[in-house]
């Protein structure tokens, strides 16, 4: 296993060791745990070279299973939809994304609707539609894999939308059921507002009563680094706020996330800070006990 340049019949593997920095619970704005741990996360991305197929692995902790069985994600043509399957152990996700070409417009599960700009849509159209790119496809849904249950895909994005000034979203609609509340139809509005730098100032996702889901604001972007403030409000039982930045050349990331569970009156702070991120040539998708323990080694 070699860090090469990839060829047409390799496979790519990014590996990715992020520290989780627990900075304690808190109620009424005073702390009732005084201890701060630091645990890791070691994720292992694997993907062919067409990037239709990716293989993933997650470690958590000092605990080291190289048994272990990875979680498979990947674009499939049909006739007339494009599926894209996560799969987790006897959990199967699918989506179901339909390209509408006249109104520059892709449909998820037949209700969600993201209207974009022409070269965005083109671009998309070719790289996800055509090509299979799901590393595209999780660029594309970033600030919405949570809503899909795919927020285990968003540290191995393309950042595409972030590379290219003039791709932009214009609006979108969603539609989804309260999990507590499976007969009550929340329908959500959300917009995208761009600086004159072409970068996202400014989304928000706001339903017919007014309720916010998510809001994301643009703080700094400064050679190729980006940060943004996010809010996320779950049905009003956790609400998350979160500073994130990342730079799209370096591939660096930190995370400082403050959570809120509203019922119980108590908040978690923790921090997700990358310290490695490995690009490496693999020889096949499923990776074997011996290539696991010299990836989760590597510093």
């Amino acid at each position: 296993m070699n860090i090469l340049a990839q060829s047409s019949k390799s496979y790519t593997t990014i590996y990715i060791l992020n520290k989780i920095i627990d900075n304690g619970e808190y109620v009424n704005e005073e702390r009732i745990n005084k201890k701060q741990e630091v645990n890791t996360s070691k994720l292992i991305y694997t993907y062919n070279f067409k990037k239709d197929t990716i293989a993933y692995y997650d470690f958590y902790g000092s605990e080291i299973e190289t048994k272990k069985m990875p979680s498979l994600c990947s674009l499939i043509k049909t006739k007339d939809t494009l599926l894209f399957s996560f799969k987790r152990d006897s959990y199967e996700n699918i989506i179901k994304l339909n390209f509408n070409t006249q109104t520059k417009t892709i449909t998820i599960n037949g209700t969600d609707i993201f209207y974009l700009n022409e070269v965005y849509y083109k671009y998309l159209n070719k790289s996800v539609n055509q090509n299979l790119n799901t590393l595209d496809l999780i660029d594309f849904l970033e600030d919405f894999l949570q809503d899909y249950n795919l927020e285990d895909l968003k540290f191995i994005s393309s950042n595409e939308k972030y590379k290219h000034k003039n791709f932009r979203f214009i609006k979108a609609y969603m539609e989804s059921y309260r999990s507590q509340a499976s007969d009550y139809l929340d329908k959500w509005d959300i917009k995208f507002l761009y600086n004159k730098e072409g970068n996202l100032n400014y989304l928000l996702k706001k339903s017919a009563e007014d309720d916010q889901s998510l809001e994301k604001k643009l703080i700094l972007s400064k050679d190729n680094t980006f940060k943004y403030h996010v809010y996320r409000n779950n049905e009003s039982r956790l609400i998350v706020n979160s500073e994130v930045s990342f730079n799209t050349n370096k591939n660096s990331y930190n995370e400082k996330i403050s959570a809120l569970q509203v019922g119980l009156g108590k908040e978690t702070k923790y921090e997700i800070k990358r310290t490695v991120y490995k690009v490496i040539n693999s020889k096949a998708l499923y990776l074997n006990q011996k290539e696991i323990f010299e990836i989760l080694s590597l510093k």
